[in-house]
């Protein structure tokens, strides 16, 4: 999946790329190397920008055993918002190419 919806309006940035992807695929814990897989971006640059939302705990993280999960926090009210204009934006984007 392109990760793009959020890039339109605010930039492409790959901590955009990365707030979108637990944004679409909100219903699981992703590890570290799955993220940047399905992301296409390298696990360092990855490791690298996920701390400060883990930080801003737009994304929360829960560690078992050796691995490290994150998921979005559903809960926080930027995410609430971010949400909201991820599906306007989108609405905007699929109504914009007929």
């Amino acid at each position: 999946m392109d990760y793009k919806v959020l890039g339109s309006i605010l930039g492409d940035s790959v901590q955009v790329k990365l707030v979108e992807f637990f944004m679409v695929n909100n219903t699981g814990m992703y590890q570290l190397t799955d993220i940047a897989r399905m992301l296409e971006i390298s696990h360092s640059r990855v490791h690298d920008l996920i701390g400060s939302l883990v930080k801003m705990r737009i994304i929360t993280e829960t560690r078992s055993k050796r691995n490290r999960l994150f998921e979005l926090n559903e809960n926080h009210p930027i995410t609430k918002q971010l949400k909201e204009l991820y599906r306007i934006t989108r609405a905007f984007l699929v109504a914009s190419q007929y």
